[in-house]
């Protein structure tokens, strides 16, 4: 590509087929980028209105990519055009948003400093010629972003040096600008760069307020020649010819300084005229831009709706859809837990039928044993009291077998207690075992009376079983009601009976 300082027209054409090709590419990186290219060589060529509507396209579509330095290009290229026109506002709005943008970059890869850096230098010039100068000192101060930083690495000193010179010659403070300028000067000096006329302009300044005449009609030419070679800064060139014939004036040269008027004056006609036709064009095309801009939003915005129309009808289908599964695995879940718990309650039920069958089987079975016992005792004693009579008989009648029978009728009574509570532990296995645990006070003597009263034998009938007198089962039973500890009310079969 032609170098866009000594051949700006080939240069701009290069750009423009290159525009177009990106286009045709859909590549907007690179498209961008020859659109801020071409619109430094539109404004250097004093079109401002064509520089200014690559620029806003630059924007555009830069806002459109992920690039966040082609954002922050943009924007500062934006505020320094706008700067040409006086347009503080705008101008330091879009700076703002630049340092935004690289403030943003440097966070992500702090090896990314140049945008930010060039941000806050561009701020600190348009602060400068607000007249904000502490502020312009702040802002240069902030391109040392962090200790480490070598300013050379991301933007030129000189660059830097000329505008803290500039700004230290706005508050007379000589010694020190022109140290800042001559610095920045040296490091300049027989290389073509943009700001090179403005470093020679602002020695003339400080010389001319330090009353050194000579030395600022030097720096002033030297500076008008350099921006005459560069072709591009009318602008610079009428502000400089204005300050020579100030000069001129203060020496009494006033042919001179009439000279060097007229020729500032046509200059500045000039780059007025470019301005105002600029402005006026800046109307129509901030107009098409808007609308371009609008309906570009518009559609944006309605294929933004309908995808989301499409998202929300998907979102709820598959909602609805999760809903259905979940509701058919809830519906199984539930069948088989009902069926489980039919088939639970059914087991259960069965079980308790033929618990309570073998329980009635049991206590039938416990009725009819105990019954048994019971007709069992009552023959004993029937048949024990048969004997008494028999004996007795015997013993009226002085008969020699008696003695021997009462012997042997003795000993059997001794056994009788023992068949009996061998027949009835077979059939109240338990009761025993339940009687010591609720009373283990109870003498074997008084368990014994206690099986005999479960079965509802009389008085009679268990000391005929015992072998004792009536009397003594009373005093037994008394005793018994003690160690359970009964009231005179609670009746002793009825609990025996529950035990």
């Amino acid at each position: 590509m032609a170098n866009s300082n000594l051949f700006p027209t080939e240069s701009y054409e290069v750009l423009a087929n290159s525009k177009a090709y990106f286009e045709r590419k859909k590549d907007t990186s690179n498209l961008v980028k020859c659109l801020l290219a071409m619109a430094d060589i539109q404004k250097k060529k004093g079109k401002f209105s064509t520089s200014f509507d690559h620029l806003w396209q630059a924007k555009y579509l830069s806002d459109q990519v992920s690039s966040k330095a082609q954002k922050v290009q943009t924007r500062v290229n934006l505020a320094r055009l706008y700067d040409e026109f006086n347009m503080d506002e705008q101008s330091v709005l879009f700076l703002k948003e630049a340092v935004t943008i690289a403030k943003k970059i440097y966070v992500q890869d702090s090896t990314k400093i140049d945008d930010l850096i060039s941000s806050y230098m561009y701020l600190a010039v348009r602060q400068r010629k607000m007249g904000n100068y502490q502020k312009a000192l702040q802002y240069l101060d902030s391109c040392f972003v962090t200790p480490s930083i070598t300013l050379e690495k991301s933007i030129e000193m000189p660059f830097w040096d000329a505008e803290k010179g500039k700004i230290m010659q706005e508050l007379h403070q000589f010694k020190k600008a022109n140290t800042f300028l001559h610095i920045s000067r040296n490091h300049t000096l027989g290389k073509k760069l943009n700001y090179r006329p403005n470093i020679s302009m602002y020695l003339g300044d400080l010389k001319k307020d330090l009353g050194q005449k000579d030395s600022a009609l030097f720096f002033y030419n030297e500076s008008l020649a350099l921006s005459q070679d560069q072709g591009f800064r009318n602008d610079l060139e009428a502000e400089v010819l204005r300050k020579i014939s100030e000069v001129y004036s203060t020496n009494g040269d006033t042919q001179l300084a009439y000279d060097y008027l007229v020729k500032s004056t046509k200059k500045a006609d000039q780059v007025l005229q470019a301005k105002n036709q600029t402005n006026s064009e800046l109307f129509q095309i901030k107009d098409t831009y808007l609308k371009s801009i609008s309906e570009k939003n518009e559609q944006l915005e309605q294929k933004t709706r309908t995808i989301e129309e499409n998202n929300t009808i998907q979102f709820r289908l598959k909602i609805i859809l999760f809903l259905l599964v979940l509701l058919g695995l809830v519906l199984a879940i539930v069948f088989q837990m009902r069926l489980k718990l039919k088939k639970t309650l059914l087991h259960k039920k069965e079980a308790e039928l033929q618990t309570k069958l073998i329980k009635e089987r049991s206590h039938s079975e416990i009725e009819l044993k105990s019954r048994e016992l019971t007709s069992y005792a009552l023959q004993l004693i029937d048949k024990d009291s048969a004997i008494d009579e028999l004996l007795e008989l015997l013993k009226t009648e002085s008969s020699p077998k008696y003695k021997s029978l009462f012997n042997k009728y003795k000993k059997g009574s001794k056994d009788l207690w023992n068949e009996f509570n061998l027949q009835f532990t077979q059939v109240n296995s338990a009761f025993y075992d339940k009687l010591k645990t609720l009373h283990p006070k109870l003498s074997s003597t008084e368990q014994k009376h206690c099986a005999l009263i479960k079965l509802n034998l009389s008085t009679k009938e268990m000391a005929r079983i015992l072998n004792i007198e009536p009397h003594s089962v009373h005093v037994s039973r008394s005793r018994i009601r003690k160690k359970m500890g009964l009231e005179r009310s609670d009746n002793l079969e009825s609990y025996i009976a529950g035990i």
